[in-house]
């Protein structure tokens, strides 16, 4: 709700209360608190709970925990029913579960509150829409505009709903609309171009081309190519060629969507095309809540105190969490050792006769045993010790594989962070004079130096952080001179040329500091003067403001030190600047503006942590004469706090991540508490103010998956990351007349840009993708077989041709596809077989039984393997499979069900860096008669994803008749969940029909709830339940198929695709067939053709949607910089994108899900 459309004012909440009093209905619901004063309501524990209840149900609903979001929301209507808000977004809540009756209902309950509110009129026109209602879509859209006139989104979408309805009709309103929010808006690119089309489409010369002088004073802010386009918008218009016109227009309104001044523009009429509607974000009839931000502890008092360590002289300091179960600790340098304790020294490698910069010295888990091992860097090189589960150290330097001139370099520093995202911590190390380079963790104990950052020498200091807002962090470096240069990161180890940012800094940091969800590089000039950098929303470009003018000025470049911090808790971060000689401390008051300490700090703070224990974070300082002191954080208001670990899930059958999250994102929320922070440590410290709790956290992690937990659903300490498939192609479901079945994923074989190796991307072996659907899982309904495709993971698909095949075969047999993933491509042909029939006996390499398991599809499975520290990869193994007596000489195969976890680019990438194979293809082998065995094919591959067959034949394959073994070897993370034999039936017994398809529509949905019955079977969609609508993954940019009718895309393999993001579906439907002749059985085969693309940070062009795929390419292409109308597909196909791909798909509504903005 705009605050400036409906005030929430005590003349407003008479005239709602009036109204309510007016209808009986209500008067029994009103609760006994609304008799109360705001002031004394306020008060109550009823209303403190509904705040919770309302803004985590908020959250929860932009999570993939939209169950809880609808009861926490209807705690919220049970309690205060006369709260508006509440009921409206239960009915948006019941709207994206596709309950469009229990929708309109709760928006009726709503408008029986607040029958005038704008944005509840609004929501129930976008019900009514969705429900194909256009005339009472258009009812509620006038009644909201007659309640509020600038409302810019209602006249918008008035306009359009008007134009579906019927444009000539509506034409005179139509342009209305368009010119008063041309008036409201002058400047706004997305109404223009909308204006100057529908008056082409009109044919209205004159206002076209007032429209058009308007808009050229605009596309100074646009690229050449766009640019380009108005012109050739110009060129037509001059030919007095309206229809064509119309065309171009579309066409560029479409391409301008890339661009950020335009989609900001858009923005503010229109939704983003990945919500289903909205939530109205605050109470419309309770007194709003006043409490975010604290007021800030002006009066918090920092004594100085002799700190705890084994040595009273100190050259470094430093708070370090080694061990995951205890708490962080201070250790320290001195005299040309490192300090653990008493009775623990090391030796540091370098002068220690002054005082030392902070990154002298760093923790890292290099090894991945979840406990902090330490790297040192000074003048006489680097060390890497690593930790024992005693707290006792290992110099393992030597074992590296790094030469002399890297061990034994003079440094000023060391930083550790994962350069590629792949799951080990890397260092950066940083010369005293001379460029930076990176010691790229291998993974299996070595290093190896590469020097990616281009054109900056001696560096001073270093920051990992997502500046840009693409998911993948971007490298900051302060250097000796002042300069703050900056490399985005272009993914899997890539970065840009160095961009000055500033120079003449002192020192600096990167927070969001104020609160908005964006990191910014905050810097401290020698001036003292404090500045904020960062990138524009609106532009897209580098900009920065002043946060602090006038300080004191600094000479000391190279010993001031920069640290952003909630020491006084109040929930926002405060800034510390400290020289040698002293420290400068600014607090963060309730709008986040800085109020400078009055009080002045002693110089040489180095280090923040939380030395005691008790939520607040002390301060620790070296002085000039190498003094060790604590400065103890005493506060007078008794402020809460969370501290919060965080932890991949375990040593084996993971490593998608380094071990505490290092370089992931953390946000909070508690109320109208928002706050987000750089996962730097493995302990994160949240200042609350107020609030007793984090109600809400979500945690993005180094590889781009999300996590949400909540406090109420018993959020711990440590939160461990959940093992999720980030990709694993579109899934299918079928309907069989009573419920929709998850049958399979489709399109596993034609991955773009997967990585392979550190060099090499996988080429796309097989487009053509054929998968067999049981009979008994798709029975026709309404005259129709009823087949969806839903996209769910973070993933753009692109479907070229889809088909369904009916097959009819005789009972007692059965129809099956070889899914294998193997290179050549298999052969997809259908195979039809006697009924398969349970083998003699199945055993794992030390002799186990698992024949009883697997002897049937049923769901249970085997796992008959060691796991190695990666998803995907196990130790080598084998399953030695007996197969009954041969009862008839034809020919019988190995029918063999079950599903593989796969390994990932990020995966292959760090298993590529160090000693480890990949995981293998199977090897079949089959007993030669004598006690050994013979390999039959060395190249099997492995099944294509989950709950797929694979097909082994096994005609004339055994040497001797009486020893018909065969043993499967891998290292592939396969799970089986049968093993059956069968012998061939003759091909001429089955008919293969292709159907008649009747309906090809592309709708948004949303994501299935996920499960799995134990940690060895897959994490399997529930269709009927929608989890989330909400964007769920960072998805890739570019333009995607609008939804409506796509079968012109999916007639034929000629390279116009549907491109799916995620969360949309596919509806399919065929017309049915009458039933299978007697003693025949139906089964079906699903055909597709296309290609996947995840968002894997290793992935190659993983953040977009271009380059687009095209049959015949040699090889999935890059070049960075590419744009739409250089590529090739879209220059043979160029309408596709004024009649199809039009929704153009940004990470927006992702990285704002915690802010709740106002619609």
């Amino acid at each position: 709700m705009s605050k400036k459309s409906i005030p929430n004012t005590p003349a407003w909440n008479r005239r709602i209360i009036n109204g309510i009093f007016v209808l009986l209905p209500l008067l029994i619901l009103l609760s006994s608190c609304r008799s109360q004063e705001p002031a004394e309501l306020s008060e109550t524990d009823q209303y403190r709970q509904a705040v919770s209840d309302f803004y985590v149900s908020l959250g929860a609903a932009q999570t993939d925990e939209a169950r809880f979001a609808f009861n926490k929301m209807n705690d919220v209507a049970q309690a205060f029913p006369e709260e508006a808000a509440a009921w409206a977004n239960l009915g948006v809540m019941a709207m994206r579960q596709g309950n469009y009756d229990l929708a309109v209902d709760r928006l009726e309950r709503a408008r029986t509150i607040l029958p005038e509110h704008p944005d509840i009129l609004y929501l129930s026109s976008i019900v009514q829409s969705m429900r194909g209602d256009t005339e009472s879509s258009i009812s509620y859209l006038r009644e909201g505009i007659g309640s509020d006139p600038a409302h810019l989104r209602m006249q918008f979408a008035l306009a359009q709903e008007l134009e579906r309805e019927d444009d000539r009709t509506h034409a005179s309103e139509i342009s209305s609309i368009y010119e008063g929010l041309i008036l409201l808006e002058p400047e706004n690119q997305a109404v223009l171009l909308e204006a100057t089309r529908f008056a082409a489409k009109t044919g209205d010369f004159e206002t076209a081309e007032r429209f058009l002088n308007l808009l050229r004073g605009l596309s100074e802010r646009w690229d050449e190519e766009n640019r380009e386009q108005f012109s050739l918008v110009e060129e037509v218009f001059e030919e007095g060629s309206f229809t064509e016109l119309t065309l171009e227009l579309s066409f560029l309104r479409n391409t301008l969507q890339s661009v950020n001044s335009f989609r900001n523009d858009l923005l503010l009429v229109e939704l983003p095309p990945t919500d289903l509607g909205f939530l109205i974000p605050e109470f419309l009839v309770l007194p709003l809540p006043e409490v975010t931000v604290a007021a800030p502890d002006l009066e918090i008092t920092f004594p100085q105190l002799p700190l705890d360590i084994a040595e009273d002289r100190a050259s470094w300091l430093r708070g370090v969490t080694l061990l995951e179960d205890s708490p962080p600790f201070p250790i320290s340098v001195t005299d040309g050792k490192v300090v653990i304790n008493e009775r623990t020294q090391l030796v540091f490698p370098g002068d220690t006769d002054r005082p030392l910069p902070p990154s002298a010295g760093t923790e890292i888990d290099y090894n991945y045993d979840f406990q902090n091992d330490l790297a040192f860097a000074g003048t006489d090189g680097f060390r890497l010790y690593a930790t024992g589960e005693d707290l006792t150290f290992t110099d393992v330097t030597s074992q590296l594989g790094l030469g002399s001139s890297v061990i034994q370099g003079n440094y000023y520093g060391v930083w550790a962070f994962d350069i590629e995202m792949d799951g080990d911590l890397d260092l950066l190390l940083a010369p005293v004079d001379g460029p930076p380079l990176v010691l790229r963790n291998n993974g299996d104990g070595t290093f190896t130096d590469v020097r990616p950052f281009r054109g900056i020498e001696n560096v001073r200091d270093f920051l990992w952080a997502d500046l840009d807002g693409d998911g993948a962090p971007d490298a900051t470096m302060l250097t000796s001179a002042g300069e703050v240069i900056t490399f985005k990161n272009f993914r899997g180890g890539d970065f840009s040329d160095g961009l000055k940012l500033t120079d003449q800094t002192v020192a600096f940091a990167a927070a969001d500091q104020n609160a908005d969800g964006r990191f910014e590089i905050i810097t401290a000039s020698g001036s003292g003067s404090i500045h904020s950098h960062f990138i524009s929303a609106f532009s897209g470009e580098w900009t920065n403001h002043t946060l602090y003018q006038n300080g004191q000025g600094l000479s000391d470049y190279e010993n001031a030190q920069l640290f952003v911090a909630d020491l006084d808790n109040n929930g926002a971060l405060d800034l510390i600047l400290s020289t040698p000689e002293h420290s400068t401390l600014w607090l963060g008051d309730e709008k986040r503006n800085l109020i400078r300490y009055e009080h002045e700090l002693p110089g040489g703070i180095v280090n923040i942590f939380d030395v005691d224990g008790n939520d607040r974070l002390d301060l620790l300082r070296v002085s000039q004469d190498l003094e060790p002191i604590q400065l103890k954080n005493e506060g007078t208001k008794n402020y809460f706090a969370r501290l919060i670990r965080a932890r991949a899930s375990g040593e084996l059958g993971d490593q998608r991540i380094n071990s505490f999250g290092i370089g992931g994102e953390m946000e909070v929320r508690s109320g109208l508490l928002y706050q987000k922070q750089i996962i730097s440590s493995p302990i994160v410290h949240f200042g609350l103010g107020e609030y007793e709790e984090a109600e809400m956290l979500r945690i993005i992690w180094p590889n781009g998956s999300v996590q949400t937990e909540f406090a109420e659903l018993g959020m711990g300490a440590t939160i461990f990351n959940e093992q999720i498939l980030k990709g694993s192609c579109p899934w299918l479901f079928t309907n069989d007349g009573e419920e929709i079945h998850f049958i399979t994923d489709a399109l596993w074989r034609s991955p773009l840009g997967l990585r392979i190796n550190a060099q090499e991307t996988a080429g796309v072996i097989q487009t053509f993708d054929r998968v067999r659907i049981p009979g008994n899982r798709l029975q026709p309904v309404d005259g129709v077989y009823d087949v969806r495709i839903t996209a769910e993971l973070w993933e753009t698909h692109f479907f070229d041709f889809v088909e369904l095949i009916a097959v009819d075969h005789p009972e007692g047999t059965e129809v099956f596809v070889d899914e294998r993933f193997v290179f050549p491509g298999p052969d997809l042909s259908t195979r039809i077989m006697k009924t398969p029939v349970p083998v003699k006996s199945v055993e794992d390499q030390w002799g186990n039984d698992l024949t009883e398991i697997v002897s049937e599809q049923n769901s249970r499975y085997i796992a008959p393997f060691e796991k190695t520290a990666y998803q995907g990869l196990v130790e080598e193994h084998s399953v030695i499979i007996t197969l009954n007596d041969q009862e008839q000489s034809v020919p019988e195969y190995l029918v063999m069900h079950g599903w593989l976890r796969p390994t990932d680019s990020s995966i292959n990438l760090a298993l590529s860096q160090g000693s480890f194979n990949p995981p293998s293809f199977m090897t079949v082998e089959v007993s030669d008669g004598e006690g050994g065995w013979i390999i039959l094919n060395d190249n099997f591959g492995w099944p294509a994803g989950k709950l797929k067959t694979v097909l082994l034949e096994l005609d004339n394959a055994f040497p001797h008749r009486n020893d018909r073994k065969v043993r499967l070897t891998t290292s592939a993370e396969i799970y089986w969940d049968s093993i059956l034999q069968a012998r061939q039936a003759e091909n001429d017994l089955f008919t293969e029909l292709a159907l008649e398809p009747v309906k090809m529509d592309l709708r948004y949905r949303g994501f299935s709830e996920w499960s799995r019955a134990d940690s060895i079977s897959p994490k399997l969609p529930d269709y009927h339940y929608i989890s989330s609508t909400a964007q769920r993954w960072r998805d890739l940019e570019g333009f995607h198929t609008r939804f409506g009718d796509v079968s012109e895309l999916l007639r034929e393999i000629d390279d116009r695709y549907v491109i799916m993001n995620a969360g949309d579906e596919m509806v399919l439907h065929f017309e049915a067939l009458p039933d299978p002749a007697e003693g025949y059985t139906r089964s079906f085969i699903f055909v597709s053709d296309g290609w996947v693309k995840d968002g894997d940070y290793n992935t190659e062009a993983s953040a977009t949607v271009l380059p687009l795929p095209y049959h015949g390419m040699a090889d999935y292409d890059y070049s960075r910089g590419g744009s739409l109308q250089n590529d090739p597909v879209f220059q043979r196909h160029r309408d596709d994108w004024i009649e199809y791909h039009t929704r153009y798909i940004t990470s927006h509504v992702f990285r704002n899900a915690l802010l709740f903005e106002s619609p």
